[in-house]
Order: structure tokens, then sequence, then C-alpha cells
């Protein structure tokens, strides 16, 4: 859509004036475009008072700070009789619409008002507001709602654990700052509405919109009927223990109240399956447990709890569950969506009984109710059966309500509550039940939950009063009163105003105060519902799905007064004690931002992302066309905001992560946000948070219009935004997928990208995770067998095309490119033998899926002998070219007991094998080829020979064969073609060496050889054959046979990649490649050295390395920081760039997620070695001018933040990048002791810091809580290193290792062998040096893995410093002399 084809003008909104009339639904058409409207019309059931009243707060002007008190006596003295204008509907709504800047259209009267659309941060944009009649209005707003990006508060309100967890307090005052901000832009337009929570939709970024007109609305609806919900919890549970509700009501009126509705799929409400259906009286289930428990057994469910997350029960109902209960009457496209892709109607239960023996879901209410679901609107799918007991739905129905109801279901329901609405739903109470939900424990979730358990009871609900209960007895109600239930209502404080002496200039004040009040009461009942609100967004865990209830809240507040930050107490004594003053009405949103302290930072945060929210609704709106120029100059708005909001998010990540999200799922604004955006939150956002970023990157990538996504600068910022683990396992093969593409710029441009992190990663990630993704999918560019051209069937050998030849051609190049770059060894160790294995894996199980495999195997052996030297080649041609590629699939080819997907995809890899043996007889010459390739073409001929005969005409007929012969039935014309081509290649003298018979040939080439002068019929010797020489040949470094006695230098002129088997690589780089690609232990030390980096000229301290394992920096005694690159071409490497601030010997060294670089040397030096700038230089403690102590360790907590310790300090203290300095200190222990060393695990969950006294504290590096204390016998550690989540191995200068135990209690496990000068962890493995030259690696369960002593003829000195490269499979160590080996 372009701009031209729609634009929001006064010509459309008279287009839309025309197609409105009185029965406008929920959407209205205008053009392209659908409109979200709602109509109301003004009737005698409306709420005429309160329509009044919401009218009056719109279009309030009554507010007047310069008010004296003599003005506030003459409003006193007016409003016991105000004067009352008479209610004018249509005037009132074109008022509205003038003051809210909002189209205007009365057909009534011809009226059409256009204005331009302004969208407010806060409020729903609304577009007209038009008459049909003068008794209607239709409200017509500028986007339709989405469910999956707009939310009612309630339902975010009722899933509070969730949205709004115990201690987000940051949570909190973001929206609190999002209502004042509300109020105040409200409040500047003099409009003063009673805010409800029923009026807010919570977008998934946490900003919420205000329906400015529902209050409206709602009143001209009229008064709602009484409803089950309208009663209090408390009411409702009396009203069932009494038998004053049966079962049926109380469980809907439960789950009414908990937000399940109807044909809402994840919401829908949940009832009891009560019995099996076995028989008409009895077979009652036990509901003491859920059914998933019945159903799954106690010792799956335990199983279950021992993983990660730790729960019993994933959902009560399930989309699976509801849908297959609901498959008579839900359409194929919902149960194909839910239940299973391919529709088998069989598959699903055709009984009851059968519905509840295999179901672990809780029943829904429609088999109490809804007689309808039995009859299926499907023709292929039975009705669903009933008992035999029962004759019709109907039946059914009312015998199964009557179950419900039944007395034995009765006294145990208060069971079932307790489990599905109930107490046994706390995360404590639901362990021993086993009924702990996925819900309540699922980790990392960052988008807003919408469904699952809502927990209405904090203690065990009351059972119902029994049948025989004797009234004269009380003991039911002490039960009641022991579990609260039923209490008496409070009595509403008086609002009385108190009388005072008219001579105290207080009490003055204090008058003027409650007259001001009275005079400007719509206000101030403004201020108070927003209160409420407030308030309902910090209780809500208690509330109870009952909303907008003042009393209810103001009774939650009181009892609840304990959950309530203090900041916040304050505030709700305002709707505790009404009595107390208000703040004016002008300053109520800056009062309660001082009351409540709500931190600058969020302020800030608040104020830009209402900034980006806004822009971003402006955009989506349904009148602005996407892709217009006005459209796009909105989205660059928006990105800019949006990029400022991530350098001011700090602990609100959730907000603007949902807003990148949203992003990058808008096709508009995808690619563009991501480029923009992406740098900055690089360096920005936390690691969970970018986690939950993965999924939609991913796809965004596999997207076919996507191609900028591939580019090189783009993927930088993704391998150093996630690490290379992560880009390695989950973004590369999207990336090689890419290379399959049909779209030839975006194939291009990631072939381009491959070959980049190719050399980026050096050779062995390459062959471990490169070349071995892109060998795999080759095969998709030929699924399907398409051939150039109209005619799909082969009618020749050597002249089929594919289509997918094109695309296969770029991916050939690019591992023609990767060999080029590094060694041929990658052909011999990889992809030979990958060849073999796919050959393999479809002569044990012929599939379809393997088909395109085979083809692109040919292509792979083609790439092959085309980059192999002659010795290469010759190595490998005999043993695995010839026998376990080309005659192994001829051998499956020519069998017909090998099932193919078509007889025409067989003839095609026919043709493509016929191709490969003729470009292989091009290479090597015919004489190799009689010695070295001989068996395939004596398995075709002799095929061919047992296939054909010939008659006495000698023409060609099929041979009689027996029913047990297997041979594959080649066409003739391809028989043609093959004798052909080789017939006039090499001569039929030569070719009939091949066949047992030769005179199968003279049918095939006496036509074809007589018109051949180079190539006479007759016989010539067999061992010479001067009449078919060579020469002629058109392409290939033709192999001379290693049998004749041909001149050395004849051989190396030939033509190649390299006449060396190793390429530019060294053999010990080759022999990694080859270890690598073959799965070899990681871990192994040969004691052979790959590389050696000189520079450094005393001590190496530290060694720390970049996520890709190309480059890493090592820290010394000799003041530098040295940053390296490896190079695998290279032997002796010097130094990269070096860091020479350091005015005493470096002590340690870490890398931050973006790549900078921190090092101390006492103090903390933090600096960019690619922009080459100094970012940060910190003093432990400033203020005592170097003298508050030395930086000894750094240690990375998260992706921005580094913890250090210090020489004569007791405390942690952290250093943010994003902030530049230190942002907290944290105290480790109570009792005396100066820090030793430090360590961290799980982004900061927990960290351990070794003490000079011996101690050991355990903490949480978020908060600063000290979780454990333990007593070591290490006072002198040089080194902390956790080794599981329970497990530390502590070093010390003087005594050997010690690896700790912390739970229950610290305890030593084992002791190493020697005093350990340096440990590192990585993966499953700990990695240590120690006394003696001692390189032991241990894995985590503490098994001795490698033992070998560093000699000095390997590296000079002693080891100091060791890292692991477990990527490369190698080792970078350090030495006393100043030296570094990559060994392995």
């Amino acid at each position: 859509m372009t701009e031209v084809e729609f634009e929001w003008n006064e010509s459309k909104l008279r287009l839309l004036s025309d197609i409105l009339s009185e029965n406008v639904q929920k959407y209205v058409k205008l053009e392209s475009i659908e409109l979200e409207a709602k109509t109301r019309s003004f009737t005698d059931d409306s709420d005429k008072d309160g329509v009044e009243e919401e009218f009056q707060r719109l279009l309030n002007n009554s507010f007047d700070p310069l008010m004296d008190y003599k003005e506030h006596q003459k409003v006193k003295e007016e409003i016991p009789s105000p004067k009352k204008e008479q209610f004018q509907w249509l005037s009132s709504w074109k008022r509205v619409a003038g003051k809210l800047a909002i189209s205007y259209v009365d057909k009534t009267s011809n009226t059409i008002i256009f204005r331009r659309l302004q969208v407010l941060p806060n409020v729903l944009p609304i577009l007209v507001i038009a008459h049909t009649s003068p008794r209607n209005v239709i409200i017509i707003y500028g986007k339709r709602r989405n469910s999956k990006e707009e939310f009612d508060l309630q339902t975010v309100l009722r899933h509070s654990y969730s949205n709004i967890p115990d201690g987000s307090l940051q949570t909190i005052h973001f929206l609190t700052k999002n209502l004042l901000d509300l109020y105040s832009q409200l409040f500047s337009r003099q409009i003063a509405p009673s805010f409800k929570t029923k009026h807010f939709r919570c977008l998934p970024s946490l900003c919420l919109q205000y329906d400015i007109l529902g209050p409206i609305l709602d009143k001209v609806e009229g008064v709602p009927k009484p409803d089950t919900t309208d009663v209090s919890l408390d009411e409702a549970t009396s009203n069932w223990v009494h038998r004053k509700w049966d079962n049926y009501q109380y469980l809907t009126y439960l789950n009414r109240i908990t937000g399940r509705v109807r044909q809402e799929v994840p919401n829908h409400p949940i009832f009891p399956w009560v019995c099996d259906f076995s028989s008409q009286n009895s077979g009652f289930r036990p509901l003491n447990r859920t059914k998933y428990r019945l159903c799954k057994g106690d010792d799956q469910l335990r199983e279950m709890y021992s993983r990660e997350p730790s729960h019993h029960v994933p959902e009560l109902l399930s989309d699976i569950g509801y849908m297959v209960y609901r498959a008579r009457v839900e359409p194929k496209e919902n149960l194909c969506r839910h239940v299973r892709r391919k529709w088998v109607p069989e598959e699903y239960p055709s009984t009851m009984s059968r519905m509840f023996q295999w179901t672990p879901d809780e029943c829904i209410p429609e088999f109490y109710d809804d007689p309808l679901v039995f009859t299926s609107r499907h023709a292929d799918m039975s009705d669903l059966q009933y008992p035999d007991f029962v004759s019709s739905p109907q039946e059914f129905i009312k015998w199964h309500r009557e179950m419900l109801e039944h007395e034995e279901v009765s006294m145990n329901l208060h069971r079932w509550i307790d489990l599905v609405f109930g107490f046994n739903l706390s995360i404590e109470n639901s362990k021993n039940s086993l009924n702990l939900h996925l819900c309540f424990v699922e980790k990392n979730r960052r988008r807003l939950r919408t469904n699952g358990m809502v927990q209405l009871f904090t203690r065990p609900h009351p059972s119902r009063m029994p049948l025989n209960y004797n009234p004269k007895s009380d003991s039911y109600y002490l039960q009641m009163d022991s579990f609260g239930y039923g209490m008496e209502k409070q009595e509403k404080d008086s609002t009385e105003w108190r009388e005072f002496d008219e001579e105290s200039h207080q009490q003055i004040f204090q008058k003027i105060k409650e007259i001001r009040r009275l005079r400007h009461k719509t206000y101030f009942s403004s201020m108070v519902s927003l209160i409420e609100v407030i308030a309902q967004i910090v209780v809500a865990p208690h509330l109870a799905g009952r909303f907008d209830d003042q009393d209810h809240i103001r009774h939650c507040l009181r009892q609840f007064s304990y959950r309530v930050p203090v900041n916040y107490r304050k505030l709700f004594d305002f709707l505790l004690n009404p009595k107390q003053d208000f703040p004016d009405c002008d300053e109520f949103s800056f009062f309660v931002s001082v009351c409540l302290n709500i931190p600058t930072k969020i302020s800030n945060f608040s104020e830009e992302f209402a900034k980006c929210v806004s822009l971003h609704s402006l955009r989506k709106l349904d009148v602005i066309p996407p892709f217009s120029k006005r459209a796009q100059l909105l989205l660059i708005k928006e990105l800019d905001s949006l990029k400022k909001s991530i350098r001011l998010c700090d602990h609100m990540e959730t907000c603007v992560v949902a807003a990148f999200r949203q992003l990058l799922e808008d096709e508009e604004a995808c690619i563009q946000a991501v480029h923009k955006l992406m740098p900055v939150i690089t360096r920005s956002l936390s690691q969970s948070a970018l986690e939950d970023l993965i999924n939609p990157m991913i796809e965004l990538i596999q997207c076919e219009t996507s191609v900028k996504l591939l580019d090189r600068r783009f993927l930088m910022h993704v391998s150093i935004c996630y690490g290379t683990h992560t880009f390695l396992d989950l973004f590369l093969p999207p990336i090689v997928e890419a290379c399959a593409s049909l779209n030839p710029d975006r194939s291009v441009v990631a072939k381009e990208s491959i070959m980049w992190l190719a050399k980026r990663y050096g050779p062995v990630i390459c062959a471990k995770f490169i070349s071995s993704n892109v060998l795999r999918i080759m095969a998709s560019c030929y699924e399907g067998f398409e051939l150039v051209g109209l005619d799909q069937v082969p009618k020749v050998v050597f002249g089929v095309v594919l289509q997918g030849d094109e695309t296969c051609s770029r991916i050939e190049s690019l591992l023609s490119e990767i060999v080029l770059t590094y060694s041929v060894t990658f052909i011999t160790v990889q992809f030979l033998p990958f060849c073999v294995d796919l050959i393999e894996q479809f002569h044990k199980r012929p599939s379809v899926q393997l088909e395109p495999g085979l083809v692109s195997v040919f292509r792979i052996v083609e790439l092959s002998i085309r980059s192999m030297s002659d010795h290469q080649l010759m190595n490998y041609l005999e043993e695995f070219i010839i026998q376990k590629v080309i005659y192994r699939v001829l051998t499956i080819l020519l069998n017909s007991s090998f099932q193919f997907s078509t007889t025409r995809v067989r003839n095609i890899i026919i043709c493509k094998v016929c191709q490969l043996l003729h470009s292989i007889t091009q290479k090597i010459g015919t004489e190799n080829t009689r010695i070295y390739a001989s068996q395939p073409f004596k398995l075709i001929f002799s095929t061919f020979s047992e296939i054909y005969d010939t008659n006495e005409e000698l023409r060609i007929i099929l041979r009689k064969r027996s029913p047990e012969n297997t041979l594959y039935e080649v066409p003739l014309f391809m028989v043609e073609d093959v004798v052909d081509k080789f017939a006039r290649e090499w001569g039929v003298p030569f070719l009939s060496s091949f066949c047992d018979d030769p005179a199968f040939l003279i049918p095939f080439v006496s036509n074809a050889a007589s018109s051949s002068p180079n190539m006479p019929i007759a016989h010539s010797p067999p061992s010479t054959f001067p009449a078919y020489s060579l020469g002629g040949m058109s392409s290939g470094n033709r192999l001379f046979s290693l049998s004749a006695s041909s001149p050395v230098n004849s051989v190396n002129s030939l033509g190649g990649l390299s006449l060396c088997d190793s390429g530019s690589l060294s053999s010990v780089w080759c022999a990694r490649i080859s270890a690598a690609v073959c799965g070899v232990d990681n871990y192994r030390f040969d004691h052979l050295s790959l590389c050696n980096f000189t520079g450094h000229q005393e001590r190496i301290r530290r060694l720390a390395a970049i996520s890709n394992e190309n480059s890493f920096v090592s820290a010394s005694s000799d003041k530098t920081v040295k940053l390296w690159s490896i190079k695998p071409e290279q032997d002796e490497i010097g130094c990269q760039w070096t860091y020479q601030n350091h005015n005493r010997s470096v002590h340690d060294v870490a890398i931050l997620a973006d790549n900078s670089i921190a090092s101390t040397d006492g103090s903390l030096h933090v600096w960019d070695p690619f922009r080459t700038t100094l970012l940060a230089q910190l003093e432990w403690d400033s203020s005592k001018e170097g003298n508050g102590g030395n930086i000894m360790r750094i240690e990375n907590v998260d992706r921005h933040i580094l913890a250090a310790i210090c020489s004569l300090h007791s405390t942690v203290k952290l250093f943010d990048s994003r902030v530049g300095g230190w942002t907290c200190e944290l105290k480790v222990s109570p009792g005396p002791g100066l820090t030793r060393s430090l360590t961290v695990r799980d982004n900061g969950n927990k960290m351990a810091v070794a003490l000079s006294n011996g101690t050991l504290a355990i903490l949480d590096a978020r908060n600063g809580k000290i979780n454990a204390l333990a007593q070591t016998n290490s006072t002198h550690t040089v080194s902390v290193n956790w080794l599981s989540d329970t497990g530390l191995l502590v070093c010390d200068a003087d005594e050997c290792g010690v690896i700790l135990e912390t739970n229950p209690r610290a305890h030593i496990v084992r002791k190493l062998q020697d005093p350990v000068t340096a440990a590192v962890i990585t993966d499953n493995s700990l990695v240590t040096l120690q006394n003696g030259s001692m390189l032991r690696v241990y894995r985590n369960s503490g098994e001795l893995q490698i033992e070998t002593k560093i000699r000095p003829d390997e590296l000079p000195g002693t080891p100091t410093a060791v890292l692991p490269l477990p990527l490369n499979c190698s080792y970078l160590i350090g030495s006393s002399h100043g030296a570094i080996r990559l060994m392995c």
C-alpha cells in the first residue's frame, strides 16, 4: 500500500460518513482497511445520571488555582442549590470531540468536522465520534485491537506473580509513573475521569493506554444486571458452604473472578471430572488429586520435579485437551492448528469414557450444560458417544449435572478447589501435594503472562455444610471463623466535615481546604480513583479477582499492609484516612512522585519510552499506510526514541525488549530496527534480556527477503552480542541454509558472509561448525529434482541439468574457497568421509530425504578431484572415490530392491553418476581409468548386457530374466548414450575391455564408430593403444599412471591446488583439523606447538580470550597488557596492540561483552583496544589519593558488570561499563578479614569470596545477600573457582588445592596432588597448572583426565598461566619468561 492509495483526510471522513449506519457492529470497512468501532444507544435503560456525570468529568472547566477564600464562601453557599443545566446528548458529544481534537460526524444534521489526529502516549487513539440517529453514538478507533499486542490490565494483574513478581519495585514505579503521566496529560486539558482498571489496556512493553470514552459508554449501556461476580469472595464461599449456591454456580463464580472466559482457548473455565462414566450411580473420582496426577502417577510427577524448572503440573487444561473436548463443534482449521496438523478424525476419542481415560486435563463446563458438543459438524467424524444408561445428549447433560451436585462430590469439592484455586497452589504447600505448576516457577519469562493459574485462597477451603447438619450446633460456624471466611463488612469511615472555630487561622485554612475540595470534587474523586488503581497494582496478588471495588481495595491494604512498599504506605493513607489533606489537583502528579520517591532513572526512562510508544501507536494506526513516507518518518523517530530508551532502561529491560520484539515482527520496521539498534542493544542489555530476542532474530534471518541481515556487519554485532557458542549453535545454521536460497542475492550474500566467518573463526572451528553444515545443506538444492526446461523427463544422459545446479555451484565455490584458504585436509578428512557416510546411510535405509544427498555427493566428489593435487587424488581415487562412492552408488541404483520415490528420480541420479564418471576419466586419463577405475564401468556394462540383447537382425531387445533377478531396467536411451559417449572418447577396442561380452556393443557402436575417423573398430593389442591417443582432451590436469616411468618434473608441472598435503597450514594444524572433524577428545594434549607469541619480557600473570577464540589478551609483570590474534598460517606472531598506561605490574585482566578490556595494576583501567581509547580509570577509594589499597582481582559478573576486590578491604565493589564507574559496594562478612580472591557463577547469582582469615563467603551479587559463610584452612588463597552449583576449588599459595562441597555445609571432598598456581574452569573440565610444571585436567566429577609435564624445550621458563580454548581444542600457556604458546 502506498501513501497515494489511502490517506486520512476530510474526503475520507466524508466517505466514512456515507457508509455509517445504525447497525454498525465491531468493525467499519473503509476502502481497504477495517476500523474498530463501538456503537451505543441512549435508551431508557441507560444510566442518565451516570452519563451526565461522566460528561461533566470530560467537559469540566471549574478549576481555578487563584480562587480566594471569599469566592470559596460563595461557592459553599451555592452548593446546596446548584442550577442544573438540561442534558443535551448530541451537543455534549460534539463538545467532547472538540475538547479531545477528534473528528466529528452527525448524520442527523449533516455535520462533518475534520480534525487532525493527535495521539497522547497513554490514551487510546480515537479517530471519529459519529451519530447516525439522535440517540446513538459510534466511536471509531484508530487501530484494531490486537490480542497479541494489547491486554486488559485486569488480566495482567491477575497474573502479577509473573508480570509483577515480588521485589519488582521498579515495575511498580514504572506503572505508577505511567498513571501519573496520564493524569497530567488529562489535567492539562481539564479532564478528570474516574479511573477504573477495566478501562486500561496494557501493552507488552508494560505501557498503559486508557480508553477515555470507556466510562461514558459503560453508563450509556445501562446499569448491568446483578451478577455473581459482584459478590465478594468471602460471601460467595459462605453461600456455597451454607448451600445457598450449588456446586455449578460456585465453580462458575470462581472461574469468572480468575478471568476464565468461554471460547478463550488459553483461559477457558475449568470444571472437575467427577466420575468415570462406568455406571450410573458410582465411579466417582478422587477429588484430592488433580486429573493430571491421577493420569500420570506420583512417580512421573516426582521425576518431572527433578528437572529444570522443577514442577509437577504443566497446566490443568491444555490447548490440545480443550480442542479435543470440543472436536465436534470446532472447525477443522482450529483442530489442525492445536491438535495435529494432519486431519485424522479416528484419532479423537469417540466416547465419554474413552475421553476420561485418555485426558490428563480437567473437564470443561460444556459437558455440564451444553448438549451441542456431542453432535459432530464434520462429515467424517462420528458424534461423541454418551454412556449407555442415557438416551440423548440432553439426558446426559442432566445426569452429569446431577452427578456434579451429588453429595459425594459436594463433601469433597473443597479439596479440588484447594488444588485449582486455593492454598495448594502456593509454592510451599504445592510441593507436598505434588501440585507445583509450571507457571509459578518458569524462569526468565519476559513476556507478559495472560494465562495460567490464579490463587484465590491462602488458607484451606472450608468443607460444605452436611445435609444432616444440626443448626443448634455452632461447630461449623466456629470452623468458618477459624478460617476467616464470612467476615462482616467493615463500616465505611465517616466523611463528615469538622466544625472549626472561626478565630483559629489553622482552622480557617483547613476550612478553605475543605471548601476547595467541595468546589473541585470532580478532580479530587479523580485523584482518589487514580490512587485506587495504583493500590490495585501493588496488592494485585491479594485482590482475589475483585477489581475496582473500593471497599475491597481498602480492606486488602489494611490486611496486607506488610506487603506494601514503605514508600507507598503514605500515599495509601489518603485512601484509608480520607480526612487528611489531599494535595492540590494541579500538584498531585508531582506530589505523588516525591512521596513515592520514584527514582530519576525510571522517570527519565518513562518519559522517553512514552515517546517511543506514542510514535509506534501513531505509525501502526490503520489510517496511516505502511511503507509510506509518513510511516517511514515516524519509524525513524520511533527508532531514535527507542535507542535513547535502551540506554536509559537500567532495570526496565522488559519494556525495551518487548518494544524491540514488536519491531522485529513488523515487516516494515524489522530491517531498519536491527541495523540501527543492534549496536546499542549489544552494549546495554543483559544476557537474559538478549536470550529473549534469539527466536525472533532467527526467524527474521530465515525470512527470504531479509538479505541485509546476512551482511557481515550485522553478523559481527550478533556474534559479539551472543557469544561464539550461541552464534555457532543457533545463528549459523539459518545463515548456511540461506546459501541454498533460490533468491540469488540472498544466496550470494550468505556465501560471502560464511566465508568471512570461516576466516574469522579459524580452521578448526570452520571444520567443526561451518564446512560440516555447508556440506549438509548442498542436498537441499536438489529437492524435487526439477530439470531446467519444460520437459521434466530426462532424454539424454550427459545433458541433464537440474535447477539446483546453479545454486549448488555457489556452495561448491564456497567449499573450494575454504580449501584454498586453509588446506586440502578438509577434503581428505571431511568432504570425502561425509560422502561415504551419506551413501552408507542410504544403503542401510533408503529414504526420500536422502535422495537429493546422492546428487550432492557427486558435486562434492567433483569439487574434490578438481582441488586435490595429482598425488593426493591418486591416493584417494581407488579406495574412496571409486570404491566407496561411485561403485557403491551404482550398486544401489542398478538394484531394483532399493526403492526410490519415483523412476524419474532414479534415472536422474544415474545420469548424474555417469556425468561424474566421465569427469573423472577426463581428469585421470584412459590408462589410469583402466587400472584404478574399471570396476564401475564393468558393473555398468555387465548390467546393460544382462538387460538387453540383440536378435539375429542386430536389433536391441529386452533379455528375458528370471523373477529372482533384481537388476533395474535401465532405459534404452541411457544405454545408447553411455556407450556412444565413451566409444567416441576412447574407441570401441578400449571400451570393449570393460565388457564381459564385447559383442554386446556392436549394435550400439556400429553406426557411431564408422563415422569417427580416430576410432577404428579393429582390435589392437591390449597392452598398447596407439590409435586412441588422448591428446585431444579438452580440460583437466591429466594424471600419468603411477606404473609408468614418467619424470618427476612432469608430475609437478601438472595443475592442481597444491603439491603438498597440508596446503597453506602446517602439518600440526592439519592434525588438529583432523582431530576436530573425527571427534577426538577436545582435551587431549600431545605436546604440539601451534603458534608462538613473543613480546612480553616478564612473567605472564593472566590470559583471557574473546569468545571467538581468535584473539586473546595477556597481562604481564612488565606493566603491559597485549592483544594478540591467532594466525594459523604463521608460526611466530607479534602482538596486535599494547596497552602501556599501567605504572605497576598488572595483576589481572578481563574481557567485557562488548570486547572492551578491563585490567588492574592496583587501579582499574577499562579500555577499548579496537578504538585505542581509555574508557575509565578508577581507584578503589579516590578520596584517599591512591592509599585506599590495591585492586588485586577482577571477575565478570555479567555482560556489563565487573566485581573487584582490594587487598586492604573486606568488601566487593561492582563496576558497570554502561555507567563508567562503581555502582555499589557489597559487604562480604560481618567478621574481620581481608578479601583475597573471588569467583562468580550464573551471571552473579552466586559469588564466592575468600578472606584472609580463612572464611569463605557465598553471596548473591544482585542484591548483596550473604547466603552462607564457611570456614576453611586457607589463609593465603590465590584463587577460587566454581566447579558446579555447590562445588568450589580453593587454591592456597602454600597448600594443595582442595575441592569443597558447600551444600548442606562446607566440607572437603578431595585434595589435589600439589599446590595450584593457575586454574581455569571450562565446559565440564577443570584445567590446572601445578608445581613442577604439571598440567592436569579434571572432569567436574573429579576424575583426572590429563596429567602431563610441560618440558622446558616446549615452553621456556615455568608455566604460570593457562587458558583452554575448547572450540579450537587447544591451550594457551604463558610462562615466567614472558613466553606464550598455543599448544595441543
